[in-house]
């Protein structure tokens, strides 16, 4: 890194050091703030029903429905009713939270 003269009173080294101790803590406030306000939108029980599924991905019921066709979310009937399971929920937005960001 070449030098180039500052206006304060410091090595170039000691205000990169201290521009990324600072940068640190406002990205480290910032998630703490983000993770701590931001609500849960996966009700806490084991099976979901269509709607909530709708809700958590804010899609349409046709949506959901077409996205059973071509296996891309798991459920299965108790009667007639369609329920989807917590865990298949968590793990598809856990995979694709992953694929954004890469």
């Amino acid at each position: 890194m070449t030098e180039f003269p500052m206006m304060v009173p410091m090595t170039q080294t000691e205000f990169w050091d201290k521009m990324q101790r600072v940068v640190e803590k406002v990205v480290e406030a910032k998630l703490t703030t983000a993770t701590a306000s931001t609500p849960t939108l996966i009700p806490e029980k084991a099976l979901l029903k269509a709607s909530e599924v709708c809700t958590i991905f804010q899609i349409s019921k046709p949506t959901l429905y077409e996205w059973l066709k071509q296996n891309k979310i798991a459920s299965f009937k108790i009667q007639s009713r369609r329920y989807f399971a917590r865990t298949d929920i968590e793990a598809i937005i856990r995979q694709n939270h992953k694929k954004f960001k890469q």
